[in-house]
């Protein structure tokens, strides 16, 4: 079965200082323990999650650590550390040295110009440079990255392209969202399959309810259906050779929109809703396709 993963968004946008973790109170001292519960409970043992430089990046990893949460750290979503390779230093040393630390360095280079005012080569240089440093740091550092990869265009390809290039990076992420979408998962995967010769992890992808556009693709979808039919997607690919080792829901909170951090109202995106309900839906689907106990499937766990 395919392992399915809870996505955490951690991200700050640079032009209004939105952090996501704090409006949707993802943070040590909050909720942060009581999501990894939620998750679990819904067989979600693994998890992308951020470290971000603007965080107490020990209290992260130790919150974790103890509420047995399985993460995929990203080091920096939308917000670049002042001192990139400090940063990276500092979450590889704080890591349990005795197990691999997973780490996304930089979410979705390729967007950077709009979202972050970097442009995306300047994100693939942060990216290697937190890499690197995180390398130093520790014995076991392990590389995600993750992209928009909506279609099968050359141009999408060229953020990965060069961070596969250096040989650092352990799974290549397709970020993968019904409203973007430019043909079917299933070829996407197989492209992204093909041209890397690693395995593949469904980083992000979730169903908005009340998304105009969503619904006008996808006519009479909700979460469960979304989720069922990107897992019949990553069948399909995998039937054709493709190595899919998961598929993350993303994100797995509903949060506020993006502009307006104080709103009550939420985006309906997630499993957890704000007042700590669960959205019924995906729950269903979750609770009919799940991983068993004690199948550990891709290895994401920590190394014994």
């Amino acid at each position: 079965m395919i392992p399915i993963l809870a996505g955490f968004e951690c991200g700050r946008l640079c032009w209004n200082g939105h952090d996501l973790l704090l409006s949707t109170d993802h943070v040590p001292g909050g909720r942060m323990t009581a999501h990894y519960r939620v998750a679990q409970e819904h067989e979600l043992a693994r998890s992308r999650d951020g470290l971000p430089w603007r965080h107490d990046v020990g209290k992260r990893l130790r919150t974790a650590e103890a509420a047995g949460a399985d993460v995929i750290w990203d080091l920096n979503h939308f917000d670049p550390p002042d001192d990139p390779a400090f940063h990276a230093r500092n979450a590889a040393s704080l890591a349990r040295q005795d197990r691999p630390f997973w780490i996304c360095p930089v979410n979705e280079p390729s967007i950077y110009p709009m979202l972050a005012g970097m442009g995306r080569d300047d994100a693939v240089r942060l990216a290697l440079t937190m890499t690197r440093a995180a390398k130093d740091h520790h014995p076991d550092v392990r590389v995600l990255t993750t992209d928009p990869l909506n279609g099968i265009g050359e141009r999408q390809f060229e953020a990965t392209d060069a961070l596969v290039a250096t040989g650092l990076v352990d799974v290549v992420g397709v970020n993968y969202y019904p409203h973007t979408a430019r043909t079917s998962l299933s070829k996407v995967l197989l492209k992204t399959a093909r041209r890397y010769r690693l395995p593949i992890l469904v980083a992000e992808t979730s169903w908005h309810d009340g998304h105009r556009e969503q619904q006008r693709r996808f006519h009479g979808m909700n979460k469960g259906a979304w989720l069922r039919h990107v897992l019949s997607e990553v069948e399909l690919a995998r039937t054709k050779g493709a190595e899919v080792v998961g598929v993350c829901w993303y994100p797995i909170i509903d949060s506020p929109p993006w502009n307006r951090p104080g709103a009550r109202h939420r985006w309906s995106h997630g499993l957890i809703r704000g007042d700590f309900s669960i959205d019924p839906d995906l729950a269903a689907a979750l609770a009919q396709r799940t991983e068993p106990k004690g199948q550990l499937g891709f290895n994401f766990r920590f190394a014994v």
